[in-house]
């Protein structure tokens, strides 16, 4: 049994003024790749006759904003070739995310299977891992055979999913029999900070899956809430069940479409308290526990935020009596790697006499003036890095600076731990502040852990959760919560199997 290994990975804002270009990506090939799945040990006897052919896996280091199309075609081309080359095969596992987006185009994960099914034929069974963040269309359900995305959010089940994928993909193969597919499109469209499967009612939603997958007796099922922050056609909830009962498949897809869209308007922020940035500001300053993290959600790094924004600085700065309150606060995960430079150039006790962030994205505040001294030169986390980030004050506010957007983290985050590099080492010295200002939306399990309390803030950005503020013109309408008047046809398309 032979099988192939191969992916682009990456969660891109259609909002974001970034664009991903090769730096954005970790590239894994040939035997690195196969080595980082560690097939044998996580599936045993299962893999005992197959031969991989890992070819490239081209992973984002984190979200960003759409691709540059001129790497997208080299990572497509360099993976077709492969594959024309050292077919044929009797099946695919492609490690992809779902919400990929290319500068100037739509639909990238259409575009790359179109690809990869013109290369390979109809005959090789193709199975998906992806991310419930992404989109799941029906040109993808054709396309594929089966699919695997996460059922919790944070994604604490990343290896679990790829597991799932590859387990499934092996079965089908060995068993000569492909299954049915049934396919829903939800017209919801809701960002992971309203969906997250800590609490209600997404807990329920997505912890309804194994059981609905049991009692219609079907192979799998998956839901997808699809990215809130691309404007594309096809971006929208959706549902795929996979199995041999036509009719068994089609109602478990319906019951599960069901679900989500009753539940749809009970989908709130996953936080107990959220605000704007002066809402959240008042709240940390008036906490009697320390620290109190909060997200600076409209420049989420971890949804293709530039993470240089530098609103809530700002704002924080122009703030009367900050200064005077006693009040210690951290602003962590700025990108900006001039200033990492100049610092690590100057050194500790140094003083920059420069203004930091919104190098890329200063459309809702400027970079903001210093003098900064230097307190800390931050390593990263994986070994002959060298500095990727500085801490800073002004003797009002600190702030770390770092070289690409990476999620300010613990390095042993279950939700982070083998997808991609999370934080800086630095990550300590968050406990002595009062109050904690991450790029991300929902807090990471790490990130919780530290935390005394929490507060989401409503900032604007190219992840900005006030959909108002955002300029959505090519989605398909009606879509919640854009529209709410309106009834949704949540019948199932069946799919048959691929000849």
């Amino acid at each position: 049994m032979k099988i192939a290994i191969a992916g682009v990975y990456l969660e891109a804002s259609t909002f974001s003024v970034d664009t991903a270009r090769e730096r954005a990506f970790v590239e894994m090939r040939g035997q690195e790749l196969l080595d980082s799945y560690e097939w044998e040990r996580r599936l045993g006897p299962l893999v005992d006759d197959v031969e991989w052919f890992p070819s490239l896996r081209a992973m984002g280091n984190t979200a960003s904003g759409p691709a540059d199309p001129g790497l997208f075609d080299r990572y497509v081309g360099e993976i077709v070739a492969d594959l024309a080359e050292h077919g044929p095969f009797d099946g695919l596992y492609l490690d992809m995310h779902g919400a990929m987006n290319v500068l100037g185009r739509e639909g990238a994960e259409e575009s790359f299977l179109r690809a990869v099914r013109e290369v390979v034929g109809d005959e090789p069974v193709i199975s998906l891992s992806m991310d419930p963040h992404g989109n799941f269309s029906r040109e993808l359900a054709e396309l594929v055979d089966l699919a695997a995305c996460h059922r919790h959010s944070p994604h604490i089940d990343t290896w679990q999913t790829r597991e799932r994928a590859v387990t499934n993909l092996i079965e089908t193969i060995r068993s000569g029999k492909r299954p049915l597919k049934a396919w829903v499109r939800v017209p919801v469209l809701l960002p992971g900070e309203r969906t997250s499967t800590v609490v209600e009612p997404a807990n329920t939603v997505f912890g309804g899956l194994i059981p609905a997958i049991e009692r219609h007796g079907v192979l799998d099922a998956n839901l997808w809430v699809g990215f809130a922050w691309a404007d594309e056609a096809r971006n929208a909830a959706g549902v795929l069940v996979t199995g041999f009962d036509a009719a068994a498949i089609t109602a478990c897809a319906e019951e599960i479409a069901g679900w989500y869209w009753d539940a749809r308007e009970d989908f709130v922020i996953v936080v107990d308290h959220s605000g704007d940035w002066d809402e959240a500001l008042a709240y940390g300053m008036g906490s009697a526990v320390a620290p109190v993290f909060v997200s600076d959600s409209g420049d989420n790094q971890t949804a293709g935020g530039t993470g240089d924004v530098t609103y809530a600085l700002a704002r924080t700065l122009a703030t009367p009596g900050f200064a005077e309150s006693g009040r210690s606060i951290l602003f962590a995960g700025i990108v900006d790697e001039e200033t990492v430079d100049a610092a690590a150039a100057a050194g500790v006790g140094a003083v920059l006499d420069r203004a930091i962030g919104a190098g890329l994205d200063s459309r809702y505040a400027g970079p903001v003036a210093g003098p900064w001294t230097v307190v800390a030169l931050i390593d990263g986390y994986a070994e002959g890095e060298g500095v990727q980030g500085a801490a800073l004050e002004n003797g009002v506010v600190s702030v770390t600076v770092q070289r690409i957007p990476v999620v300010f983290a613990p390095g042993d985050d279950v939700a982070w731990k083998g997808r991609r590099k999370p934080g800086l080492s630095w990550w300590p010295e968050a406990t002595g502040f009062d109050i904690v200002v991450v790029k991300n939306g929902y807090l990471f399990p790490g990130q919780v852990a530290l935390a005394a309390d929490t507060f989401m803030a409503i900032t604007p950005g190219a992840t900005d959760l006030d959909f108002d503020r955002l300029p959505f013109e090519r989605v398909t309408r009606p879509l919640f919560p854009f529209d709410r008047d309106f009834e949704a046809d949540l019948t199932a398309t069946l799919i048959p199997s691929r000849p």
